[in-house]
């Protein structure tokens, strides 16, 4: 798998398999607008696995086509993971400003000094050799699984709480490469931290407005949802609640849509994004690999990539940067879009 699946998705399938159900088969909503070529091409793909409604955005030197199919360029989508791409950057933006440095410890930013974790650097966090686990031990996992049956958010924590589940979070794997998102979530809070704001402040003054991406927005709490906010479907088919992630939201609390996604990887294509740097490839650990972006190959070609899911969304961003192209999927049906990203974007004739 190019995306690691996290625990509670692993604990959810279990559960589903214990009961006996299996995925539901939907089928992709007939295409609304967009490009007749990356249309027929998105739509041969995508309607291989189930899937509800979608956008595609293709990239290149000329522009942004799209492929939509229940959806518009306009639609509300949960980005998930795809979010820790900004929190990569935003630390490279830091360390440009001075504000931190790579080897910047956690206990110099956050009340965790005494703590295991606090004597992390900013660096582990972003290339995700901490030692974190994907998620805080201290999580009680009977309560997240319960969140997935009953298709709720299992991420309603605050700062504060964060904080205290990770003052006894061991390091098990410090120093080689294992992907954590409370990892991200402290990253993120400690940039924070560091510019004397808040995440989503800082995401929208560095990152948002600068881009243009007017649609992209950070809810963290419930009450910061409207009441017609975009829902999506897990792999049963069942509408799920949003995931506004609170203190999480550094590694997955993005909403966003194909317009913004697409304005955000023409500037990731132009090296334009504050933090571009995040995008090189160096060595971390025993893998070659950016700060939070994947290097795949696939058919002769190298990729950079990052995929995201939530309860109900999944999200895909795939670039071709030797030959200045990209691609952005989002859907409101969970489910691994990474392959079938790479598939598309390698078979769009430049």
């Amino acid at each position: 798998m190019l995306r690691r699946t996290t625990v509670l998705c692993a604990l959810f399938c279990a559960w589903t398999l214990a009961w006996g159900a299996a995925p539901v088969a939907s089928a992709l909503a007939p295409p609304s607008s967009g490009d007749p070529n990356l249309i027929a091409l998105a739509g041969q793909v995508l309607g291989r696995s189930y899937r509800e409604n979608a956008s595609v955005a293709y990239i290149d030197a000329s522009g942004a086509r799209f492929a939509n199919f229940g959806a518009t360029e306009d639609t509300d989508f949960e980005i998930g993971s795809v979010t820790k791409t900004f929190t990569a950057e935003l630390f490279v933006d830091a360390v440009a400003r001075g504000e931190v440095r790579e080897d910047t410890k956690v206990g110099d930013l956050l009340p965790l000094q005494g703590a295991p974790v606090g004597d992390v650097t900013l660096l582990e966090l972003a290339s995700h050799t901490s030692g974190l686990a994907q998620f805080p031990m201290s999580t009680d996992t009977v309560v997240a699984v319960g969140h997935w049956v009953v298709a709720s958010n299992p991420f309603t924590y605050d700062r504060d709480t964060l904080l205290q589940q990770l003052q006894s979070a061991p390091l098990t794997t410090r120093g080689t490469y294992s992907y954590s998102t409370v990892g991200f979530a402290l990253l993120g809070q400690a940039l924070a931290a560091a510019a004397h704001t808040d995440y989503p402040s800082l995401l929208r003054e560095r990152m948002l407005v600068p881009l243009g991406l007017s649609q992209s927005w950070m809810p963290l709490t419930a009450a910061d949802l409207p009441p017609n906010v975009t829902r999506g479907f897990d792999v049963l088919h069942r509408s799920q609640d949003p995931w506004p992630l609170d203190a999480y939201a550094p590694a997955g609390g993005l909403r966003s849509t194909a317009n913004d996604m697409s304005a955000y990887v023409r500037a990731l294509l132009d090296g334009t994004v504050p933090g571009a740097a995040a995008m090189d490839p160096r060595w971390i650990g025993d893998n070659f690999r950016a700060l939070s972006w994947s290097i795949v190959p696939f058919e002769g070609r190298e990729y950079t990539l990052h995929g995201g899911a939530t309860g109900g969304f999944q999200c895909t961003v795939v670039l071709d940067r030797e030959n200045d192209r990209g691609l952005v999927i989002l859907t409101d049906t969970i489910g691994g879009l990474e392959q079938q990203g790479l598939e598309i974007l390698a078979h769009t004739p430049m």
